[in-house]
């Protein structure tokens, strides 16, 4: 059993609302040097950037989840992690699918660019990432247990974008272990629920400014399952800095 710093809310220059600077050096270098030990890359309804991040990370000695922030068609932003790089391109393809056929436009919402180890600009994503798709909450839980990712409602304190800021509650059929708060107080509606605090980070110098502390025998979703229900001395524990 060991004790992982994680951040698993991370965004990367492709994510429109994402700094040009967060390239995956600077991920993984701002993640090295605030001392944490895991990271997953959570863009805006895509995951493209996994791989090269991926690769940054585990040459610094970093774990490393797959991620995607998606948006519902309740404008409910949900975090879904996966363990290989398969599965949550699986489900990316699903979701890009359903996104409307909305141009990006960069000079209001950002650049949206593809790059690699080196940062060079790889491409550029034409359409508007930061959108709903048409897809509903509990059909996209679905899709994204159904590849074998974990999902988790995100930021669900706040008014917009959030779980409990577009719908007021929690969806008795649809079940949520754990969940993202952000600010300091935990919504009562959490809960027995596990609490799970990441820094949503979209500039390099706000990567680990909350952090969770997971306590598990390895870096994978099934152990984040188990830490959350604490089995066999499991546990996750929020940090803020």
């Amino acid at each position: 059993m060991r004790s992982y710093v994680a951040d698993l809310h991370i965004h990367s220059c492709l994510s429109p609302c994402g700094s040009l600077r967060m390239s995956p050096q600077a991920i993984v270098d701002a993640a090295v040097d605030r001392g944490i030990d895991v990271i997953a890359l959570t863009d805006h309804n895509t995951c493209e950037m996994g791989p090269v991040v991926a690769h940054t990370a585990k040459k610094a000695g970093l774990a490393f989840l797959y991620g995607i922030e998606i948006q519902t068609r309740e404008e409910v932003h949900l975090l879904a992690y996966f363990n290989d790089a398969n599965a949550c391109n699986a489900l990316s393809e699903e979701v890009y699918a359903y996104l409307p056929d909305v141009r990006n436009d960069p000079e209001y919402f950002g650049d949206q660019v593809v790059v690699d180890e080196q940062d060079n600009i790889i491409r550029t994503e034409e359409k508007l990432l930061l959108n709903s798709i048409a897809l509903s909450l509990e059909d996209v839980t679905e899709r994204v247990r159904a590849h074998g990712g974990l999902p988790v409602p995100a930021h669900i304190d706040r008014g917009a974008f959030s779980l409990l800021g577009q719908l007021g509650f929690f969806p008795e059929t649809t079940v949520y272990p754990i969940v993202e708060v952000w600010g300091a107080t935990v919504p009562n509606e959490c809960g027995q629920r596990a609490i799970l605090r990441s820094s949503d980070a979209h500039e390099p110098e706000q990567i680990g400014r909350r952090t969770s502390v997971l306590t598990m025998e390895r870096v994978s979703v099934e152990e984040i399952l188990l830490a959350a229900a604490g089995v066999g001395g499991r546990s996750i524990r929020s940090e803020e800095s």
